[in-house]
């Protein structure tokens, strides 16, 4: 529905963004969205938190293996007496230890010369022979137990364990052996898989029972209710939200959407009982629900002497369908329920709406002068794009204020004539 009079003030991004959320979306989009959400961090920190424990104790059990296996290594060689000389039979012992545990991918012996902490024997020969660094020498002085480190060499990352060699209570060498991390990692990506697939398996099973729940308990009476709304907007009232079978008679309702269906319920019927007494009374359109021309110029009549007499502003707002006539009669019946419930809610209380012809309606106004007026019809034609969604045909509003104040109002009939015509 187009409107010639509508200012050109566009709303910003931020703005349309939470006018879609809020409005565009439906509510079991939102509580999907939710719901998924809300999976998705429970999971989510369940996944962390367990994934983390395992990690933590597999790599707790890695450290542990380091350590025996250093211990074995270094428990064969401390049964030979060659820990501070180059020796022969010193290399295949070191070859066989490194044939017999396939995760251990180097063995160096260093022992304590009067040179200092000497490389004595490895499986990698260029180290032979070597003074360890001062780093290496000060962490081989302190040690009292079985040390193990993460290193990384080359960009590969191994398990690293210093084995003290003591001979009573001297330090007479150190045994060093690095252990692969390839079946450590290999372990931990086996472990991440399960843990993810488990992590999207539950979120589908948790989100699916969540949203059959919230579905059966919210969106579902929310939709009916909903649905009867619409209807009652367009003055259909033979409309009954059912409550969800089960309740037995006598059964005190707590929930506040029974509740709600209940007094939606009630309600329709009373709107229906009192609009049928009022049509009684020809005050009342029985299209629109507004009230009819003879029951405004009643009410504009009164409003216009307090003007005269009192000084008191009254305005009017006169609306206009344009291009309504060439629509199909249930079209037509359609613009004109969907315009007079536009006008209602985008007007005060005190604001009275009346159908004063075929694709007429006037807004009465007490006590508002014209610059009022003006200011609610701006108000009105920035929410006709509202209306406008609402129909999949062009209609135009027009929309003209009218206001009378201290210079009094012109007679009743004139202010009819300019309304009407």
């Amino acid at each position: 529905m187009n409107d010639v009079n509508a200012t050109d003030r566009r709303p910003g991004q931020l703005a349309r963004l939470r006018s879609w959320v809020l409005y565009t979306m439906g509510l079991q989009a939102k509580l999907i969205v939710l719901l998924v959400a809300t999976t998705c961090v429970v999971i989510g920190a369940l996944y962390w938190f367990s994934y983390n424990s395992m990690r933590t104790s597999l790599e707790s059990i890695y450290i542990q293996r380091a350590q025996s296996v250093a211990a074995i290594v270094s428990k064969s060689i401390e049964e030979k007496d060659y820990i501070l000389y180059y020796s022969a039979e010193l290399d295949a012992d070191i070859d066989r230890l490194m044939e017999r545990y396939e995760s251990v991918v180097g063995i160096t012996v260093i022992g304590v010369t009067a040179r200092g902490f000497l490389t004595i024997a490895s499986s990698d020969p260029t180290l032979v022979g070597t003074l360890v660094t001062a780093e290496e020498r000060e962490r081989f002085g302190a040690l009292r137990d079985v040390l193990v480190a993460p290193v990384k060499l080359h960009a590969t990352s191994y398990l690293r364990a210093y084995h003290p060699v003591f001979s009573g209570p001297d330090l007479i060498g150190v045994v060093v052996t690095d252990m692969s991390l390839d079946e450590q990692a290999q372990a931990i990506l086996r472990l991440s898989w399960r843990f993810g697939a488990a992590s999207v398996l539950g979120c589908l099973l948790l989100g699916g029972c969540l949203y059959l729940a919230m579905r059966g308990i919210v969106t579902r009476p929310v939709g009916r209710l909903a649905d009867a709304v619409a209807a009652v907007a367009r003055r259909k009232y033979n409309v009954e939200v059912k409550q969800a079978p089960g309740r037995l008679p006598g059964t005190r309702v707590r929930d506040e959407i029974s509740q709600l269906i209940d007094g939606f319920n009630l309600m329709t019927r009373v709107i229906h009982s009192h609009e049928q007494e009022l049509m009684k009374l020809v005050v009342l359109d029985e299209v629109t629900g507004a009230y009819t021309l003879d029951h405004l110029r009643a009410e504009l009549e009164r409003e216009l002497g307090k003007t005269r007499r009192y000084k008191h502003p009254t305005s009017v707002l006169v609306t206009r369908i344009r291009g309504a006539e060439a629509l199909s009669a249930e079209d037509q019946k359609s613009v004109l329920t969907s315009t007079a419930g536009f006008l209602v809610r985008n007007l005060r209380n005190v604001d009275v709406l009346f159908r004063v012809g075929p694709f007429r309606f006037v807004s009465l106004m007490p006590e508002t002068p014209l610059t009022g007026a003006d200011v609610a019809a701006r108000r009105v034609r920035t929410r006709i794009p509202d209306l406008a969604a609402e129909f999949s045909f062009a209609v135009e509003l027009e929309i003209t204020p009218l206001g009378w104040g201290e210079a009094g109002a012109p007679a009743i009939d004139d202010v009819i004539r300019d309304i009407v015509d």
